[in-house]
């Protein structure tokens, strides 16, 4: 009687590994499929555009190495899976962080380190978006042009700073400019020769 109990137990629990083997399967296929409907539709999206420059700012941005590379893994759109995806934008965020540091002399300004750091900002929420559980595909769709629109702003500063380069200064307007530097214009003052006067004064 013990052996018969023993081995209907064993059948039952046996039918139910069965039961959530099989429930399991069905729920790895489901969410197989689902992420590659995701996949396919990231990779639609997955659309990264660099304006062609000015050859003056086509010079400076071969000499930015940090630049290159960020432009390279941006360029690069993975091929294979929903993972690779994952993997790429890490990428491309950490070459991003480089940008502001590496800076060429003549980008660094304020108007240019801004646009920079709006880029950043938002290639990390991709970043973030990317790595949830579900993607919500609808935000990656509205971040990707964002993304395009800074990249372009980028461009179109750096070939402000080229035609504001080539415009001839008027005559005087040099002597002007100099005026106006109040750093250029500040007296250097010798604190301790200005502290021996007071003592002698005392």
């Amino acid at each position: 009687m013990k052996g018969f109990i023993a081995t209907i137990l064993v059948l039952a629990l046996g039918l139910m590994a069965c039961e959530n083997d099989s429930q399991q399967q069905l729920e790895a296929q489901k969410i197989a499929k689902k992420n590659e409907a995701v996949f396919k539709n990231i990779s639609k999206m997955w659309q990264f555009n660099f304006p062609n420059a000015r050859p003056e700012v086509k010079s400076i941005l071969n000499g930015w190495n940090e630049w290159r590379q960020f432009e390279i893994e941006l360029s690069q759109k993975p091929k294979s899976t929903l993972s690779a995806f994952k993997m790429k934008i890490k990428n491309v965020s950490s070459k991003a962080d480089t940008l502001v540091i590496s800076i060429p002399l003549e980008y660094n300004k304020p108007q240019i380190l801004s646009r920079i750091t709006t880029l950043n900002t938002k290639l990390k929420s991709l970043e973030t978006f990317m790595n949830l559980e579900v993607i919500p595909q609808q935000k990656v769709a509205k971040l990707i042009p964002e993304i395009n629109e800074e990249i372009s702003g980028l461009y179109n500063q750096w070939n402000e700073i080229v035609i504001k380069k080539a415009i001839p200064k008027e005559i005087g307007e040099e002597l002007m400019l100099q005026a106006l530097d109040t750093t250029r214009n500040a007296k250097k003052i010798d604190f301790d020769e200005l502290e021996r006067k007071e003592k002698l004064k005392d």
